[in-house]
């Protein structure tokens, strides 16, 4: 992250002109060990979900990584405010583009709640990074259940808490030590920081 980058993070309607300008690069909250998971992960995937795409750091790593006639669905609800533009969007949408990945992105705007019908079957590889809430994510597994095939993954951010950062209180931790961690279904089969992998048996 660059000094104008770390300036605007949390200015993102300042941060979407510089990114036009190609003077300031897409944010994301992903450490890089736990990006290069996502990467390892979704390769090779034909179908590929990510809830939570924010400004497409993330999405871009996983398209790029899957089969060339892959598709990666990607949901999040880039609310709009005060009837305004949603600059985090035009930041992912402009990041996808200038990596060539428009051709493998289907965006669907809104929670995962509400997509979750229009979300696709048998998927081979899922991100969850969106609402960390502990219900939002005891959702999200739910629907991780529902989509994901055998032998597929599913990536989890904030799922675990390092040692070096025991301020990490998020409900996704929790619902993963208390829910996903003991699903039957799934085997643990690596991580990095806060990332946790899980394969569908």
């Amino acid at each position: 992250m660059n000094f104008l980058e770390r300036k605007f993070a949390t200015r993102p309607r300042i941060l979407n002109v510089l990114h036009a300008l190609s003077i300031a690069g897409p944010l994301s909250q992903t450490y890089p060990e736990e990006l290069a998971l996502l990467s390892t992960y979704a390769a090779g995937a034909g179908i590929a979900v990510e809830i939570g795409s924010f400004q497409g750091v993330s999405s871009a790593l996983i398209a790029a990584a899957m089969r060339d006639d892959g598709i990666l669905y990607c949901v999040d609800p880039w609310p709009e405010r005060n009837g305004r533009s949603e600059p985090n969007l035009a930041i992912f949408r402009r990041h996808i583009r200038r990596r060539g990945l428009g051709g493998k992105i289907a965006i669907l705007r809104g929670t995962s709640r509400v997509m979750a019908e229009r979300l696709p079957r048998a998927v081979d590889f899922l991100f969850i990074d969106g609402d960390h809430s502990k219900a939002a994510i005891e959702f999200d597994w739910l629907l991780a259940r529902d989509i994901v095939r055998a032998g597929g993954h599913v990536c989890l951010h904030d799922a675990l808490v390092p040692a070096s950062e025991p301020w990490r209180t998020l409900g996704s931790a929790a619902c993963f030590g208390e829910v996903i961690a003991r699903d039957p279904d799934f085997a643990l089969v690596d991580s990095r920081h806060t990332m946790a992998v899980m394969r569908r048996r």
